[in-house]
């Protein structure tokens, strides 16, 4: 009797190993070919990801931005100085992942970094860069790519001084990221 316990023991034990082995000549499945869960899918270039859509959209001002004004008055290396402001508008949309963050006509206050007037025959010259920028009613303060002209000479050798008239249109980019309201 103890010898038939000791086989049905062993029986049974041999029975739970082999149903517990893998079936021969069934393929494991590859990484590739596994059903991957929803959360796992890449969305689409062109399309929009479900949880994105939850997401409010992004009000951000990334860096590397282009912002495109309009002067609301002449500058001019003759009268500007350094600290001076001036005012004037968003000429084109502001965008950014396809999104317009900033619409045109949003005012803008810009500030002229250096300037120097023309005298004889050295030519005078005008940086500027944008201060602030007016998004729903909120000022939001920007740091900016500057510009910089060198004003050329006249026909007998006289250096002209830069000007830069009413409505002139010069585009500045973002250089650090900033939130908008």
């Amino acid at each position: 009797m103890r010898l038939g316990r000791y086989w049905i023991i062993a029986f049974l034990l041999l029975a739970f190993a082999a149903s517990c082995g893998r079936r021969p000549n069934v393929p494991e499945p590859s990484y590739e070919s596994a059903q991957k869960l929803p959360f796992d899918h890449q969305a689409p270039a062109n399309g929009v990801s479900p949880t994105q859509a939850l997401v409010p959209a992004s009000t951000r001002l990334p860096e590397g931005t282009a912002i495109t004004i309009r002067l609301g008055a002449q500058l001019s290396s003759a009268s500007a100085h350094a600290g001076d402001t001036f005012d004037g508008s968003v000429d084109s949309p502001v965008v950014a992942d396809g999104q317009t963050l900033v619409p045109p006509g949003a005012a803008i206050v810009g500030r002229v970094l250096d300037a120097k007037p023309s005298e004889g025959t050295v030519r005078g010259y005008l940086r500027v860069g944008l201060v602030s920028i007016q998004v729903d009613g909120k000022t939001v303060l920007l740091d900016t790519t500057s510009i910089f002209a060198k004003s050329g000479t006249r026909d007998g050798g006289a250096a002209r001084d830069v000007v830069f008239p009413p409505e002139r249109r010069l585009t500045f980019h973002v250089t650090q990221g900033v939130d908008l309201p």
